[in-house]
């Protein structure tokens, strides 16, 4: 029987975190306000709900890397690939249009999805749960 590695998940959601940091303090002048020379801290909610929507969308993909039976790590990547690909990717061009987003913003906003994509397809099929024959 297959089961979520749950040390895997946090050590995705964890390196997520550190990349989001990185990334967010790392924001080009466009999306900054006139006079200011580093993006402003975020509203305490707003990092809670980061961290909530980072934490359910790891533990999703590893739900469903695990009802998938998938036997290779391999499909596994282009699994986790595809889905971003076919189910956010979409929704944030949508959005970049719908916003009238310049194209260095949107390239921006659209790394971090990329870089959390990649940790993920990394991480989560490599590191797959014990199975051992002495555990219940």
């Amino acid at each position: 029987m297959n089961r979520i590695n749950h040390k895997a998940v946090i050590l995705v959601f964890l390196l997520q975190l550190l990349v989001g940091f990185l990334w967010y303090s790392a924001a080009p002048s466009s999306l900054l306000t006139s006079g200011q020379s580093a993006a402003p801290l975020p509203n305490p909610k707003t990092v809670v709900f980061f961290c909530l929507a980072a934490f359910v969308y790891v533990y999703f993909t590893a739900w469903l890397l695990v009802k998938m039976k998938i036997p290779s790590s391999f499909s596994m990547m282009l699994v986790i690939v595809g889905v971003w690909v076919c189910c956010v990717l979409p929704n944030f061009v949508f959005i970049s249009v719908y916003l009238h987003l310049t194209e260095s913003t949107s390239v921006y906003l659209l790394s971090f999805g990329a870089i959390s994509c990649l940790i993920s397809s990394i991480v989560l099929p490599l590191w797959r749960s014990s199975r051992s024959i002495f555990k219940g």
